[in-house]
């Protein structure tokens, strides 16, 4: 064979998966789709991560890779799966969010994390977006934000939730932003988490099965904040974080009015 037959049969070879052959009808070779983004969520409730996983699956330029409750499970798959995006929780079953993020980060400096949480202090916004996430929201805004928040990141901004907006410009006007509610920002990220779970009525039994820890890691977690503090007794510390802890006002509509 010579060199013109071999560059003949060459040309008449069928290009792979159907790249660069022209349309019978345009005569234009087709457009290659976009790769579609990778998220991966992290989130302790299950219906939750089922209406995530449905909200970014309708984008139709996001996909879910993975799923998981707990932080073991999400450092195995992100490492499996390499995902652009993580959506998490910042209290998730058998660990820590915030800590999480931390890990995260280091094994990919590059990835972007949103956390999902149905706190809006400003004192656990603060918290995550200092931890490495670029992104905000609370339970009851990611029906409707979610898509948005995805495409922002995803193009190199941070985003918070609009609700959030308020909250947050309020506290810069008074000056407590950069001290995150003034004597809560000595606590550290497990400390915070104790806090938060305190100020949304948890019980020691229900705070010692959501971080994975014993009742008594949780006892002492609480005497550390009381002296950080400097409050006297458990009824001071819970009033504290009773106001200093945001509550939720509704779930998120996609997941119907029973999936509380």
């Amino acid at each position: 064979m010579n060199q013109w037959e071999k560059t003949v049969g060459e040309r008449a070879k069928p290009a792979r998966d159907g790249a660069g052959i022209p349309d019978r009808l345009s005569g234009k070779n087709p457009i290659k789709p976009l790769a579609k983004i990778n998220v991966l969520i992290v989130y302790h409730a299950c219906w939750i991560r089922r209406a995530l996983h449905s909200l970014i699956d309708e984008t139709g330029r996001f996909a879910v890779c993975a799923e998981t409750d707990n932080p073991k499970g999400a450092i195995a798959l992100f490492e499996q799966h390499q995902p652009k995006i993580v959506v998490l929780g910042v209290i998730i079953s058998r660990g820590a969010g915030l800590q999480l993020i931390k890990t995260l980060l280091k094994l990919a400096p590059t990835a972007l994390i949103v956390v999902l949480s149905w706190d809006g202090s400003v004192m656990s916004i603060c918290r995550a977006l200092r931890a490495g996430a670029v992104g905000y929201l609370t339970v009851e805004d990611g029906d409707l934000e979610l898509p948005v928040a995805l495409d922002s990141i995803a193009a190199g901004t941070c985003y918070l939730s609009k609700s959030l907006w308020n909250i947050v410009l309020k506290s810069f006007a008074h000056g407590m932003l950069g001290g995150a509610n003034g004597s809560t920002d000595l606590l550290t990220d497990r400390e915070l988490e104790v806090f938060t779970l305190i100020g949304r009525g948890a019980g020691i039994l229900e705070m010692a099965e959501d971080l994975g820890v014993s009742v008594k890691t949780v006892e002492t977690h609480q005497m550390r904040i009381k002296q950080k503090l400097n409050l006297v007794s458990a009824t001071e510390l819970r009033k504290y974080a009773t106001r200093s802890v945001s509550k939720p006002a509704r779930t998120m509509t996609r997941c119907g009015s029973g999936a509380r």
